[in-house]
């Protein structure tokens, strides 16, 4: 079977999703139930940075997008590289200001890609060559996907706890957002924006979600998600909507999830769980993973339907709904394939050091990317 006929297969599969009662599941191998043998298989293999031998904890958290048929990811070498997916071979490559750790967007309707740097830049590449349109300098490190739609303006933000508006054919600024960073300790990282017709929905350090007029930056509402507790309350969750479309996803790390209303910020339902990270709506239900708690499934309601414990996986990424999978990472233990509607683990490839950044889904070639922590990009077919 053909990489693509395999995904087919896959995605096929995904339509056969079916409730399942709550339960809880856990890493033993043991207690695994019989599963499929072999769901990736490595295809091939590109080095993006060499990390020094004698490095003992290097980390590469940059995820890449498909545009024109190429693989287009950043690495913390300082570049941006095009690679064909069927050879791995580097059709281009730029330099860009700063390391990369964010996740890149490709913008069809303006044949542009976004990606952001640990410097702050904000860049526009040609996918054709690699040529630099234009770029932003913000303040704080660039690690969340930018959000874009139809309108001539293009968001991101900066772990200084900035929400930027910039022309998308130009780069020239148009409006920025930004709340002070609380005094002490915060967890690392920041939430993404998130275009809602004519908002914008992000999180900050201080607790609180915020809508903005996705025109003018104006604040609509702001909502607390701290009151659960006083220290460790950042919002560094990207909103995610759920697919009823009356409620918004959030998390603050130390208050749990927050099903709250777009038009006004009211929450309606609160799980507390510590660490949840950006929330995955599919099919009426909602997957998200936490550092100390793992994998979870749970309905609209905020009902647990499972949870998958994963010990010692380090930070995870948000899962990525693939067919009847689930696929993620952990930054101590590499990819995790597992199954959607009961939370079994099927498959785990770790080439070593783990893997900080999320996976990239190429359907078109049935494939899925990851960079390792030790700088090498994977082509893992399916099937």
């Amino acid at each position: 079977m053909t990489p693509a006929r395999a995904l087919a297969a896959l995605m096929a599969a995904g339509a056969l999703a079916t409730a399942c009662a709550s339960t809880v599941r856990s890493n033993d191998p043991a207690d695994r139930p019989a599963h499929p043998v072999g769901i990736v298989h490595q295809r091939w293999r590109t080095t993006l940075h060499e990390h020094g031998y004698f490095e003992a904890e290097p980390e590469e958290c940059a995820t890449g997008v498909m545009a024109r048929g190429r693989l287009v990811i950043g690495s913390r070498a300082g570049n941006v590289v095009a690679i064909d997916p069927a050879q791995g071979h580097v059709d281009w490559a730029v330099a860009v200001s700063g390391g990369v750790d964010s996740e890149a967007r490709y913008d069809a309707a303006r044949d542009q890609i976004y990606v952001g740097t640990d410097d702050g830049t904000f860049t526009a590449l040609d996918p054709a060559q690699g040529a630099i349109k234009w770029s932003y300098r913000g303040k704080g490190a660039v690690e969340r996907a930018a959000a874009f739609d139809a309108r001539e303006l293009v968001y991101f933000s900066t772990a200084s706890d900035q929400v930027y508006a910039v022309e998308a054919s130009t780069g020239k600024w148009r409006w920025q957002y930004g709340r002070e960073t609380p005094e002490g300790f915060t967890i690392h990282g920041n939430a993404g924006p998130r275009l809602l017709g004519d908002r914008v929905l992000t999180g900050f350090a201080d607790g609180y979600l915020v809508s903005l007029s996705a025109v003018t930056g104006d604040l609509q509402w702001a909502r607390s998600l701290a009151a659960a507790s006083d220290q460790f309350v950042d919002v560094d969750s990207t909103p995610a909507p759920a697919a009823n479309g009356a409620i918004v996803l959030a998390s603050s790390y130390s208050g749990g999830l927050y099903a709250v209303d777009p038009r006004d910020g009211v929450v309606r339902w609160r799980l507390g769980i510590e660490g949840v990270g950006t929330v995955t709506p599919s099919d009426g239900k909602l997957y998200f993973a936490a550092p100390r708690q793992g994998l979870h499934a749970i309905d609209e309601s905020g009902r647990v339907l499972w949870r998958q414990g994963l010990t010692a996986a380090g930070d995870l990424t948000p899962p990525v709904v693939l067919g009847h999978y689930l696929v993620f990472t952990g930054s101590r233990a590499g990819l995790f394939v597992v199954d959607r509607d009961t939370g079994a683990l099927f498959e785990t490839f770790n080439p070593g050091r783990g893997i900080c950044g999320a996976p990239t889904i190429d359907l078109e070639n049935g494939r899925i990317y990851v960079l390792s922590n030790g700088g090498a990009l994977y082509a893992l077919d399916l099937g």
